[in-house]
């Protein structure tokens, strides 16, 4: 199975598959059948480490059962929004304190949970 070849692309997407099932275990096995290879054993080595490190990161079956998206564009277009867009105004100076607070409230309130973080914020004391 060289690079390239429709035997390589179909290991991709079964490989694709169990990622997107969950079944990381599966993936790990399939990589390491893989280590006979002289050439690839630096590379089955690789994604067997990542994908074991990883594995509790990669269970997108579980994250999207959850209701959690898969993949960096939301993650993405959530950092544009809340920092691109409120915290590099031009002229903007922020301390580190100041822009973690600004990007917590951005976030609050482009997911429409304003509200109840003020209502929560209301029934703190004051600072003296």
């Amino acid at each position: 199975m060289g690079k390239g070849t429709p035997e390589y692309f179909a290991w991709l997407e079964q490989a694709r598959s169990l990622l997107w099932q969950g079944q990381i275990d599966d993936l790990i096995h399939d990589c390491q059948i893989f280590s006979s290879i002289p050439s690839a054993e630096k590379a089955v080595y690789d994604a067997v480490s990542y994908f074991t490190n990883n594995h509790k990161r990669m269970d997108y079956a579980r994250f999207r059962q959850q209701g959690y998206f898969i993949g960096s564009g939301t993650v993405e277009s959530a950092g544009k929004q809340i920092a691109g867009l409120r915290l590099k105004r031009a002229g903007a100076r922020w301390t580190e304190t100041g822009a973690v607070a600004t990007a917590k409230a951005r976030a609050a309130w482009l997911s429409d949970q304003w509200d109840d973080l003020a209502a929560r914020r209301a029934i703190l004391p004051l600072a003296v």
